[in-house]
């Protein structure tokens, strides 16, 4: 399996979540909108890949221990798509303003996530993946 395509957009999406991180931290709201809109850009499109495609297709036709892998992310870190939708939806402009320290809390705790997902990926699930689809 090539990862390639995957392990380019989870740099683009670590880029762009430390650019946001930065943002909160200098309270510097216009750039804390254009990263959120940035990463919803790339990360809906490439969680939908991950959760609706490669995640089946490798539970369904990998080797035991990659489907094994591939079942245990779906079931510990397949919400993520949910749970960025719904801190886009709550984080309103208005309730980012009004309540900056709780913002901060909340998109500190879905990076935090959302890296352990994508370090996991790249270290545990993809060479896995690459691994069996070089032996076939």
């Amino acid at each position: 399996m090539d990862t390639r395509t995957l392990r380019k957009q989870h740099d683009e999406i670590g880029e762009t979540s430390e650019t946001l991180i930065n943002a909160v931290i200098a309270r510097d709201r216009l750039e804390v909108a254009r990263c959120r809109w940035r990463l919803a850009r790339v990360l809906i499109a490439h969680l939908a890949i991950e959760d609706k495609w490669l995640y089946p297709a490798l539970i369904r036709d990998g080797a035991a221990q990659v489907s094994a892998l591939a079942q245990t992310f779906q079931r510990d870190m397949g919400g993520l798509a949910a749970a960025f939708n719904a801190y886009m939806l709550e984080w309103t402009e208005d309730r980012i303003t009004n309540e900056w320290e709780a913002f901060q809390t909340a998109t500190w705790a879905l990076i935090e996530a959302l890296d352990l997902r994508i370090r996991r990926e790249n270290e545990e699930l993809y060479p896995l993946a690459e691994g069996e689809m070089a032996l076939s």
